[in-house]
Protein backbone atom coordinates (compact mmCIF):
# COMPACT_ATOMS: atom_id res chain seq x y z
CA UNK A 1 0.00 0.00 0.00
CA UNK A 2 2.08 2.87 -1.25
CA UNK A 3 1.81 5.99 -3.25
CA UNK A 4 3.33 5.36 -6.66
CA UNK A 5 4.72 8.30 -8.56
CA UNK A 6 5.51 7.17 -12.09
CA UNK A 7 8.42 8.95 -13.70
CA UNK A 8 8.02 7.60 -17.24
CA UNK A 9 11.18 7.34 -19.29
CA UNK A 10 11.86 8.04 -22.95
CA UNK A 11 10.32 9.99 -25.78
CA UNK A 12 8.45 6.89 -26.94
CA UNK A 13 5.83 7.43 -24.26
CA UNK A 14 5.28 11.12 -24.98
CA UNK A 15 2.19 10.46 -27.05
CA UNK A 16 0.61 8.55 -24.16
CA UNK A 17 0.91 11.31 -21.61
CA UNK A 18 -2.15 13.31 -22.67
CA UNK A 19 -4.45 10.31 -22.57
CA UNK A 20 -2.98 8.98 -19.34
CA UNK A 21 -3.20 12.30 -17.57
CA UNK A 22 -6.92 12.46 -18.18
CA UNK A 23 -7.52 9.35 -16.07
CA UNK A 24 -4.65 9.61 -13.65
CA UNK A 25 -5.62 10.83 -10.19
CA UNK A 26 -3.35 12.61 -7.73
CA UNK A 27 -1.69 9.29 -6.91
CA UNK A 28 -0.12 9.03 -10.35
CA UNK A 29 2.12 11.59 -11.98
CA UNK A 30 3.34 11.08 -15.52
CA UNK A 31 6.30 12.97 -16.91
CA UNK A 32 8.49 12.53 -19.95
CA UNK A 33 11.87 13.44 -18.53
CA UNK A 34 14.37 11.21 -20.36
CA UNK A 35 16.50 8.82 -18.39
CA UNK A 36 20.08 9.92 -17.78
CA UNK A 37 22.93 7.63 -16.89
CA UNK A 38 21.93 4.68 -19.04
CA UNK A 39 21.08 1.59 -17.00
CA UNK A 40 22.59 2.98 -13.79
CA UNK A 41 19.27 4.51 -12.70
CA UNK A 42 16.98 1.72 -13.91
CA UNK A 43 15.92 1.05 -10.33
CA UNK A 44 16.78 3.63 -7.66
CA UNK A 45 16.17 2.91 -3.97
CA UNK A 46 16.61 5.21 -0.99
CA UNK A 47 17.41 3.81 2.44
CA UNK A 48 17.54 5.99 5.52
CA UNK A 49 15.64 7.63 8.32
CA UNK A 50 13.30 10.61 8.67
CA UNK A 51 15.52 12.85 6.54
CA UNK A 52 15.06 10.57 3.52
CA UNK A 53 11.45 9.63 4.26
CA UNK A 54 10.37 13.26 4.03
CA UNK A 55 9.69 14.08 7.68
CA UNK A 56 9.24 17.81 8.25
CA UNK A 57 8.14 20.04 11.13
CA UNK A 58 7.77 17.18 13.56
CA UNK A 59 5.54 15.11 11.28
CA UNK A 60 5.12 13.33 7.97
CA UNK A 61 2.37 13.01 5.39
CA UNK A 62 2.03 12.63 1.64
CA UNK A 63 2.72 16.31 1.06
CA UNK A 64 6.04 16.25 2.91
CA UNK A 65 6.96 12.85 1.47
CA UNK A 66 6.70 14.29 -2.03
CA UNK A 67 9.24 16.97 -1.08
CA UNK A 68 11.95 14.49 -0.01
CA UNK A 69 15.29 14.87 -1.76
CA UNK A 70 14.93 11.22 -2.81
CA UNK A 71 11.72 11.93 -4.74
CA UNK A 72 13.33 14.99 -6.31
CA UNK A 73 16.43 13.03 -7.25
CA UNK A 74 14.39 10.24 -8.85
CA UNK A 75 12.47 12.81 -10.87
CA UNK A 76 15.70 14.30 -12.20
CA UNK A 77 16.99 10.81 -13.00
CA UNK A 78 13.78 10.08 -14.88
CA UNK A 79 13.19 6.84 -13.04
CA UNK A 80 10.21 5.20 -11.36
CA UNK A 81 9.87 6.01 -7.67
CA UNK A 82 7.27 4.63 -5.28
CA UNK A 83 6.95 5.77 -1.69
CA UNK A 84 4.63 4.62 1.13
CA UNK A 85 2.07 7.40 1.09
CA UNK A 86 0.74 8.45 4.49
CA UNK A 87 -2.76 9.91 4.38
CA UNK A 88 -2.99 13.59 5.20
CA UNK A 89 -2.79 15.01 7.84
CA UNK A 90 -0.10 12.39 8.57
CA UNK A 91 1.47 10.21 11.23
CA UNK A 92 2.04 12.44 13.10
CA UNK A 93 0.74 15.55 11.32
CA UNK A 94 3.41 18.23 10.77
CA UNK A 95 3.44 21.44 12.75
CA UNK A 96 1.95 24.49 11.06
CA UNK A 97 2.78 27.09 13.72
CA UNK A 98 5.97 27.12 15.77
CA UNK A 99 4.59 29.46 18.43
CA UNK A 100 1.30 27.67 19.12
CA UNK A 101 2.31 24.11 18.30
CA UNK A 102 -0.69 23.72 15.96
CA UNK A 103 -0.51 20.80 13.54
CA UNK A 104 -2.14 19.97 10.23
CA UNK A 105 -5.77 19.15 11.05
CA UNK A 106 -8.50 18.09 8.61
CA UNK A 107 -11.64 20.21 8.62
CA UNK A 108 -14.16 18.84 11.07
CA UNK A 109 -11.62 16.80 13.05
CA UNK A 110 -10.31 17.42 16.57
CA UNK A 111 -7.04 19.34 16.70
CA UNK A 112 -4.14 17.08 15.74
CA UNK A 113 -1.44 16.25 18.28
CA UNK A 114 1.90 14.45 18.11
CA UNK A 115 -0.06 11.25 18.83
CA UNK A 116 -2.41 11.63 15.84
CA UNK A 117 -1.80 9.03 13.15
CA UNK A 118 -3.58 8.66 9.81
CA UNK A 119 -2.29 5.49 8.20
CA UNK A 120 -1.19 4.41 4.74
CA UNK A 121 -3.17 5.30 1.64
CA UNK A 122 -4.51 2.06 0.08
CA UNK A 123 -5.68 3.82 -3.08
CA UNK A 124 -2.58 2.92 -5.06
CA UNK A 125 -0.62 -0.12 -3.98
CA UNK A 126 2.61 -1.58 -5.32
CA UNK A 127 4.75 -4.51 -4.30
CA UNK A 128 7.93 -2.60 -5.07
CA UNK A 129 8.93 0.39 -2.96
CA UNK A 130 11.74 2.73 -3.93
CA UNK A 131 11.79 4.85 -0.77
CA UNK A 132 12.20 2.40 2.10
CA UNK A 133 13.44 4.95 4.66
CA UNK A 134 11.77 4.93 8.08
CA UNK A 135 11.72 7.84 10.55
CA UNK A 136 13.70 6.98 13.67
CA UNK A 137 15.90 4.35 12.03
CA UNK A 138 19.44 3.95 13.36
CA UNK A 139 22.35 1.92 12.01
CA UNK A 140 20.87 -1.36 13.28
CA UNK A 141 17.50 -0.91 11.59
CA UNK A 142 18.26 -1.64 7.92
CA UNK A 143 18.98 -5.25 8.86
CA UNK A 144 16.86 -5.44 12.02
CA UNK A 145 19.90 -6.11 14.17
CA UNK A 146 20.26 -5.71 17.95
CA UNK A 147 19.59 -2.14 19.04
CA UNK A 148 17.06 -1.51 16.31
CA UNK A 149 14.78 1.47 16.94
CA UNK A 150 11.79 -0.07 15.14
CA UNK A 151 8.50 1.78 15.63
CA UNK A 152 4.97 1.79 14.25
CA UNK A 153 6.08 3.48 11.04
CA UNK A 154 8.55 0.64 10.47
CA UNK A 155 5.60 -1.72 10.08
CA UNK A 156 3.51 0.76 8.06
CA UNK A 157 6.35 1.38 5.62
CA UNK A 158 8.07 -1.98 5.32
CA UNK A 159 5.27 -4.46 5.97
CA UNK A 160 7.34 -6.88 8.05
CA UNK A 161 10.57 -6.66 6.09
CA UNK A 162 13.74 -4.75 6.93
CA UNK A 163 14.91 -1.79 4.85
CA UNK A 164 17.58 -3.93 3.20
CA UNK A 165 15.12 -6.69 2.37
CA UNK A 166 12.52 -4.29 1.01
CA UNK A 167 15.14 -2.44 -1.05
CA UNK A 168 16.30 -5.67 -2.66
CA UNK A 169 12.75 -6.45 -3.81
CA UNK A 170 13.19 -3.53 -6.24
CA UNK A 171 16.25 -5.19 -7.82
CA UNK A 172 18.13 -1.92 -7.33
CA UNK A 173 20.80 -0.63 -9.68
CA UNK A 174 21.42 2.57 -7.72
CA UNK A 175 20.95 3.58 -4.08
CA UNK A 176 21.34 6.47 -1.69
CA UNK A 177 21.87 5.53 1.95
CA UNK A 178 21.59 8.08 4.75
CA UNK A 179 21.94 6.11 7.98
CA UNK A 180 23.67 7.11 11.22
CA UNK A 181 22.10 10.39 12.32
CA UNK A 182 19.86 8.69 14.86
CA UNK A 183 22.81 6.91 16.42
CA UNK A 184 23.74 10.18 18.10
CA UNK A 185 21.25 12.98 17.33
CA UNK A 186 18.67 12.51 20.09
CA UNK A 187 21.31 11.76 22.70
CA UNK A 188 23.23 14.91 21.85
CA UNK A 189 20.12 17.08 21.76
CA UNK A 190 19.16 15.76 25.19
CA UNK A 191 22.61 16.51 26.60
CA UNK A 192 23.51 12.83 27.03
CA UNK A 193 25.86 12.08 24.11
CA UNK A 194 27.64 9.37 26.10
CA UNK A 195 24.78 7.05 25.16
CA UNK A 196 25.44 7.35 21.41
CA UNK A 197 26.16 4.17 19.47
CA UNK A 198 29.83 3.22 20.05
CA UNK A 199 32.07 3.31 16.98
CA UNK A 200 32.64 -0.45 16.94
CA UNK A 201 28.90 -1.14 17.08
CA UNK A 202 28.21 1.44 14.40
CA UNK A 203 30.80 -0.14 12.10
CA UNK A 204 29.37 -3.61 12.71
CA UNK A 205 25.82 -2.45 11.99
CA UNK A 206 26.74 -0.50 8.87
CA UNK A 207 28.88 -3.31 7.51
CA UNK A 208 26.02 -5.78 8.01
CA UNK A 209 23.73 -3.52 6.00
CA UNK A 210 26.16 -3.12 3.12
CA UNK A 211 27.06 -6.82 3.10
CA UNK A 212 23.40 -7.79 2.80
CA UNK A 213 22.70 -5.26 0.07
CA UNK A 214 25.75 -6.19 -2.00
CA UNK A 215 25.02 -9.90 -1.63
CA UNK A 216 21.55 -9.35 -3.05
CA UNK A 217 22.61 -6.83 -5.71
CA UNK A 218 26.31 -7.39 -6.50
CA UNK A 219 26.53 -4.66 -9.14
CA UNK A 220 24.71 -2.04 -7.07
CA UNK A 221 26.22 1.47 -7.07
CA UNK A 222 25.23 4.61 -5.25
CA UNK A 223 25.98 7.26 -2.66
CA UNK A 224 26.74 6.76 1.02
CA UNK A 225 25.73 9.89 2.89
CA UNK A 226 27.54 11.09 5.98
CA UNK A 227 26.17 11.91 9.42
CA UNK A 228 25.27 15.49 10.30
CA UNK A 229 27.35 17.23 12.96
CA UNK A 230 24.78 17.85 15.69
CA UNK A 231 26.28 21.23 16.60
CA UNK A 232 25.10 22.49 13.20
CA UNK A 233 21.45 21.65 13.94
CA UNK A 234 19.59 24.94 14.39
CA UNK A 235 17.55 23.40 17.20
CA UNK A 236 20.69 24.10 19.27
CA UNK A 237 21.52 27.73 19.95
CA UNK A 238 24.66 29.18 21.56
CA UNK A 239 24.50 30.27 25.18
CA UNK A 240 25.86 33.63 24.04
CA UNK A 241 22.41 34.39 22.62
CA UNK A 242 21.16 34.67 26.20
CA UNK A 243 23.11 37.92 26.54
CA UNK A 244 20.58 39.46 24.13
CA UNK A 245 17.60 40.84 26.10
CA UNK A 246 15.34 40.58 23.04
CA UNK A 247 16.09 36.87 22.65
CA UNK A 248 15.41 36.24 26.35
CA UNK A 249 12.18 38.21 26.02
CA UNK A 250 11.18 35.95 23.12
CA UNK A 251 11.95 32.89 25.22
CA UNK A 252 9.84 34.29 28.03
CA UNK A 253 6.90 34.77 25.70
CA UNK A 254 7.28 31.18 24.47
CA UNK A 255 7.50 29.85 28.03
CA UNK A 256 4.65 32.00 29.29
CA UNK A 257 6.60 33.50 32.18
CA UNK A 258 9.83 35.39 32.71
CA UNK A 259 12.86 33.23 31.94
CA UNK A 260 15.84 33.69 34.22
CA UNK A 261 19.40 33.29 32.93
CA UNK A 262 22.02 31.91 35.31
CA UNK A 263 25.26 33.96 35.31
CA UNK A 264 27.20 30.89 34.12
CA UNK A 265 25.52 31.31 30.72
CA UNK A 266 27.20 34.67 30.26
CA UNK A 267 30.75 33.99 31.46
CA UNK A 268 33.10 31.06 31.92
CA UNK A 269 32.76 27.61 30.31
CA UNK A 270 28.95 27.74 30.41
CA UNK A 271 28.97 30.63 27.95
CA UNK A 272 30.27 28.20 25.31
CA UNK A 273 27.48 25.67 25.79
CA UNK A 274 24.85 24.85 23.20
CA UNK A 275 21.22 24.79 24.32
CA UNK A 276 18.31 22.86 22.84
CA UNK A 277 15.42 25.23 22.08
CA UNK A 278 13.11 22.44 23.26
CA UNK A 279 14.13 23.45 26.77
CA UNK A 280 11.15 25.80 26.46
CA UNK A 281 8.84 22.86 27.22
CA UNK A 282 10.70 22.05 30.45
CA UNK A 283 10.76 25.68 31.53
CA UNK A 284 6.98 25.94 31.23
CA UNK A 285 6.51 23.47 34.09
CA UNK A 286 9.58 24.40 36.12
CA UNK A 287 8.92 26.07 39.51
CA UNK A 288 11.72 28.50 38.66
CA UNK A 289 12.17 28.90 34.88
CA UNK A 290 15.94 29.35 34.92
CA UNK A 291 18.40 28.31 32.21
CA UNK A 292 21.63 26.96 33.67
CA UNK A 293 24.42 26.43 31.14
CA UNK A 294 27.08 24.59 33.16
CA UNK A 295 26.70 21.24 34.85
CA UNK A 296 26.99 21.26 38.62
CA UNK A 297 26.40 24.96 39.18
CA UNK A 298 22.81 24.31 40.27
CA UNK A 299 21.84 20.82 41.52
CA UNK A 300 19.68 19.05 38.95
CA UNK A 301 20.16 21.75 36.31
CA UNK A 302 22.49 22.25 33.38
CA UNK A 303 22.20 18.65 32.19
CA UNK A 304 19.07 18.13 30.10
CA UNK A 305 19.20 19.85 26.73
CA UNK A 306 22.63 21.38 27.36
CA UNK A 307 25.82 20.44 25.52
CA UNK A 308 28.91 21.77 27.25
CA UNK A 309 32.28 22.17 25.57
CA UNK A 310 33.54 18.70 26.47
CA UNK A 311 30.33 17.09 25.23
CA UNK A 312 30.49 19.06 21.99
CA UNK A 313 33.99 17.71 21.42
CA UNK A 314 32.77 14.17 22.17
CA UNK A 315 29.90 14.54 19.69
CA UNK A 316 32.16 15.97 16.99
CA UNK A 317 34.70 13.16 17.41
CA UNK A 318 31.97 10.53 17.37
CA UNK A 319 30.45 11.87 14.16
CA UNK A 320 33.91 12.19 12.61
CA UNK A 321 34.49 8.53 13.41
CA UNK A 322 31.19 7.50 11.84
CA UNK A 323 31.88 9.53 8.71
CA UNK A 324 35.45 8.31 8.31
CA UNK A 325 34.12 4.76 8.23
CA UNK A 326 31.27 5.61 5.84
CA UNK A 327 33.65 7.32 3.42
CA UNK A 328 36.10 4.41 3.58
CA UNK A 329 33.26 1.99 2.87
CA UNK A 330 32.12 4.08 -0.11
CA UNK A 331 35.67 4.20 -1.47
CA UNK A 332 36.09 0.44 -1.11
CA UNK A 333 32.90 -0.25 -3.06
CA UNK A 334 33.46 2.33 -5.78
CA UNK A 335 30.49 4.35 -4.50
CA UNK A 336 30.28 8.11 -4.03
CA UNK A 337 30.46 9.69 -0.59
CA UNK A 338 28.54 12.86 0.27
CA UNK A 339 29.16 15.00 3.34
CA UNK A 340 25.97 16.81 4.40
CA UNK A 341 27.90 19.16 6.67
CA UNK A 342 29.30 21.05 3.69
CA UNK A 343 25.83 22.00 2.47
CA UNK A 344 24.57 22.75 5.98
CA UNK A 345 27.53 25.04 6.61
CA UNK A 346 26.87 26.83 3.31
CA UNK A 347 23.19 27.28 4.16
CA UNK A 348 24.15 28.74 7.52
CA UNK A 349 26.50 31.16 5.84
CA UNK A 350 23.69 32.45 3.60
CA UNK A 351 21.19 32.71 6.45
CA UNK A 352 18.94 30.01 5.00
CA UNK A 353 19.68 28.08 8.22
CA UNK A 354 19.70 30.17 11.38
CA UNK A 355 22.36 30.19 14.08
CA UNK A 356 19.94 31.61 16.63
CA UNK A 357 16.22 30.87 16.20
CA UNK A 358 13.97 33.78 15.34
CA UNK A 359 11.33 33.34 18.03
CA UNK A 360 9.24 36.11 16.50
CA UNK A 361 8.58 33.93 13.45
CA UNK A 362 5.89 31.28 13.69
CA UNK A 363 6.58 29.92 10.20
CA UNK A 364 10.38 29.98 9.71
CA UNK A 365 12.14 30.36 13.08
CA UNK A 366 15.12 28.27 11.96
CA UNK A 367 15.54 29.77 8.50
CA UNK A 368 13.93 28.99 5.17
CA UNK A 369 15.86 25.73 4.65
CA UNK A 370 14.85 24.10 7.96
CA UNK A 371 11.34 23.11 8.97
CA UNK A 372 9.57 24.00 12.22
CA UNK A 373 11.20 21.26 14.30
CA UNK A 374 14.68 22.75 13.91
CA UNK A 375 16.21 19.52 12.59
CA UNK A 376 14.58 18.39 9.36
CA UNK A 377 14.95 20.21 6.03
CA UNK A 378 12.11 22.24 4.60
CA UNK A 379 11.08 21.90 0.95
CA UNK A 380 13.83 24.30 -0.11
CA UNK A 381 16.31 22.46 2.10
CA UNK A 382 15.50 19.22 0.29
CA UNK A 383 16.12 20.93 -3.04
CA UNK A 384 19.55 22.04 -1.81
CA UNK A 385 20.34 18.47 -0.72
CA UNK A 386 19.13 17.00 -4.01
CA UNK A 387 21.21 19.42 -6.05
CA UNK A 388 24.32 18.69 -3.98
CA UNK A 389 23.76 14.97 -4.49
CA UNK A 390 23.30 15.51 -8.21
CA UNK A 391 26.71 17.21 -8.37
CA UNK A 392 28.28 14.36 -6.41
CA UNK A 393 26.68 11.66 -8.56
CA UNK A 394 27.55 13.34 -11.85
CA UNK A 395 31.16 13.80 -10.78
CA UNK A 396 31.57 10.22 -9.57
CA UNK A 397 29.70 8.34 -12.26
CA UNK A 398 30.13 10.69 -15.24
CA UNK A 399 26.38 11.14 -15.58
CA UNK A 400 24.40 14.22 -16.55
CA UNK A 401 21.49 14.48 -14.12
CA UNK A 402 20.06 18.00 -14.51
CA UNK A 403 20.01 20.26 -11.48
CA UNK A 404 16.71 21.41 -10.00
CA UNK A 405 15.77 25.00 -10.68
CA UNK A 406 15.07 27.02 -7.54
Amino acid sequence: MSRLSHFVRGAAVAALVGAAASCAGPDHNLVTLPTVGGGLFTSYVALGNSLTAGYQSGGINDSTQRQSFAVLLAHQMGTRFAYPSLVNPGCPPPLTNFATGARVTPKGYPASTDATCFLRDPASATDVLNNVAVPGANSADPTGGPGSAANALTTFVLGGLTQAQRALVAKPTFATIWIGNNDILAYALNGTPQFATPQATFVSNYNAMMTQLMAGAPTLKGVLMGVVQVALAPQLFPAAALANPQFVAGLSVAVGKQVLVHPDCLAGPGAQSLINIQIVSALRTAPVPMIVCAKGDVPGAGDVGILDVDEQAFVQNTVNGYNAYIKAKADSLGWAYWDPNTVLTQLKATGAVSTVPNLASSTAPFGTAISLDGVHPSASGHIAIANALIQTINAKFNTSIPAISQ
